[in-house]
């Protein structure tokens, strides 16, 4: 359709056809499509802008998904993830009973993973999900702290009116309370010093109360140091294991339980104020970041005790093996309210951090730079600015201040004179892959595309209609929602690292732009902006805050809130933008807002 064709006013209107047009605007049905009395036509919207903006410090508290570990992106820098959790009991008040001594301690904190074979001896072998950087590799310190700075539900500066927010780059708040390490660093290292993630299941075997490995028959192995003599008594997913210090939770649970510390949750959180997680790399540029549900962890004390109490005549009453369970995390689903924050600290590199400092939202810019956690996000003003006003319906170069652009509303008019009906609507983003895989020749570089990106409100803050709209299941939960896009095609062909390039992301559009050209509900005029995010999470479209000491702003307004599962990603993308000049031999690849719409034939 020529552009001539969206500008030219009909010099006047019969009434009756504006309101007969009105009525079959509302509605679009699928069979129009092929039918001889219509016409499917496209429109290119002509005053699309897209500009990055760098996010800074982002609320971290209570994410649905954590970051630990250390990641380097080729292009964007090293993140560095690190995590403090408050403790609960899985029960109030539990029962002991009489002079528990402790047996051991452990975490397990699963990885996402999936069970991929069984090989002939029973070993299960399982493909790790959501795990970023050299993982197969990559050796990493862990530690491991008691917490004692106590994690609020509520906002002492609102009056304990609002919620608690904590933000990424807080760890300071923590690290002036920071307690005994609780990992016994001297004989596991392969738990702390050399941390490493595996695909491994984890095996629990058969031991005595002294940690010695026994038989099947409970005698005490003649070689301790043999494991396929061991009898695993239970298997475990993939994950993090850590044993952590006896004598520790021997005396801060065990032995205090009289004083009422294991009373309730409440009580409890105020005494063990929780565990700090701590990452450091060993080798410079190398580790690796997995992603966590760590309400799914458990925490366990491993004791013994009598279920009588000692007397003179029998000081020493039988014990036997019981288990004090614990937990940890935040899953509003749940009754797990355990308070958490994830850390996270991002050294951009010098070219991603000039492409912030030059980036043009008035003229747009030529790439969007896009990455997770306190990285950076991309904002499209939909039709361009408000310049004109409609005098006579013709369109004069006169400011009129509505705030509703110019191109929408010439839209607006010109889809209800000729009867036109919106059919489809997408943006398409091409991948920069010169930009991007700059390393990906290089057998070892571990660059990692984010596998999906989100278009949000940015002007309400909330998801667009076409993401309510689409209630689709996927192959997998990150793949819900299929129609409404946004996942990554890539190409056929994989490079010697074996990752493939990233060719494109589209997402659909369609009932975000009948809305405004509708123009039936006020709450539309103005919803003009949008947002582009990579996330790590299509179902969890809930808001984080962004530090309001370091605002993104655009104009004279501030962006207040940004997707929740933006901040839980590591990962981060460069896509082509709409500034890209004619000689540049990618222009092809510009970002467009494609609409298709449907017109009768006279």
């Amino acid at each position: 359709m020529k552009k001539s064709l969206i500008y030219k006013i009909a010099l006047f209107v019969v009434f009756f056809g504006l309101v007969s047009c009105d009525k079959d605007f509302n509605s679009m049905g699928s069979d129009l499509v092929d039918d001889h009395h219509f016409t499917l036509e496209k429109y290119e919207v002509q005053h699309l802008n897209a500009y990055s903006k760098a996010t800074g410090p982002v609320q971290t508290n209570n994410l649905p998904i954590n970051a630990l570990g250390i990641y380097k992106d080729p292009y964007f820098g090293t993140t560095k993830a690190q995590f403090v959790s408050q403790v609960e009991l899985s029960s109030g008040n539990p029962t002991l009973g009489f002079q528990p001594v402790i047996d051991s301690v452990y975490l397990h904190v699963p990885y996402f993973s999936s069970l991929k074979s069984t090989s002939d001896t029973g070993e299960k072998i399982y493909e790790l999900d959501s795990v970023y950087g050299y993982a197969e590799t990559a050796k990493f310190k862990l530690h491991v702290y008691e917490n004692k700075y106590f994690l609020r539900d509520y906002d002492p500066a609102t009056d304990f009116e609002s919620a608690q927010k904590y933000f990424s780059n807080e760890k300071f708040l923590v690290d002036a309370y920071k307690g005994t390490e609780l990992l016994n660093n001297s004989t596991k290292v392969a738990q702390n010093e050399e941390f490493l993630i595996s695909n491994k299941e984890i095996y629990i075997y058969k031991t005595n109360g002294n940690g010695e490995y026994l038989n099947d028959s409970g005698a005490v192995l003649s070689d301790q140091n043999n494991p396929a003599l061991r009898v695993i008594k239970e298997r475990k997913l993939p994950g993090i294991w850590l044993d952590l210090k006896n004598s520790f939770f021997q005396q801060k649970i065990l032995d205090a339980s009289a004083s009422g510390v294991l009373f309730n949750n409440n009580v409890f959180k105020n005494y063990f104020r929780g565990l700090l997680f701590e990452v450091e790399a060993i080798t410079p540029d190398q580790g690796a970041l997995a992603m966590l549900d760590f309400s799914s962890a458990e925490i366990k004390i491993i004791y013994k005790a009598s279920n009588v109490a000692p007397t003179t005549e029998a000081p020493n009453p039988t014990r036997s093996r019981k288990v004090l369970n614990l937990q940890m995390g935040y899953k509003s689903s749940t009754a797990k309210r355990a308070n958490c924050i994830n850390f996270i600290e991002h050294t951009k590199s010098a070219d991603y951090q000039a492409k912030l400092a030059s980036s043009d939202e008035i003229n747009g810019d030529e790439r969007l730079y896009l990455k997770g956690g306190n990285g950076s996000v991309a904002f499209l003003d939909v039709f361009g600015p408000d310049v004109k006003k409609a005098v006579n319906d013709v369109m004069v170069p006169e400011p009129n201040g509505n705030g509703i652009p110019d191109e929408l509303e010439e839209l607006r008019i010109n889809m209800k004179l000729n009867r036109w009906l919106v059919n489809e609507a997408n943006l398409v983003f091409y991948v920069d892959q010169s930009a991007l895989h700059y390393q990906a020749s290089l057998s070892n570089s571990k660059q990692v595309e984010p596998e999906r990106i989100y278009i949000f409100d940015a002007t309400n803050n909330k998801p667009i209609l076409d993401y309510n709209a689409d209630n689709s299941n996927g192959t997998t939960p990150k793949k819900n929602k299929g129609a409404f896009g946004g996942l990554i095609e890539r190409e056929t062909v994989a490079e010697p690292n074996g990752n493939k390039k990233g060719i494109k992301y589209k997402v659909r559009l369609t009932e975000y732009i009948r809305q405004l050209i509708k123009n039936e509900n006020t709450n539309y005029d103005d919803n003009v902006r949008l947002g582009v995010a990579v996330i790590e999470d299509i179902n969890s479209p809930a808001n984080a805050a962004i530090n309001p000491a370091n605002a993104i702003t655009i104009g004279t307004s501030q962006v207040p809130f940004i997707p929740v599962s933006t901040v839980m990603s590591p990962l981060g993308t460069i896509l082509y933008g709409t500034k890209i000049p004619a000689s540049d031999p990618n222009v092809a690849k510009k970002l467009k807002l494609e609409i298709y719409f449907t017109k009768p034939n006279e």
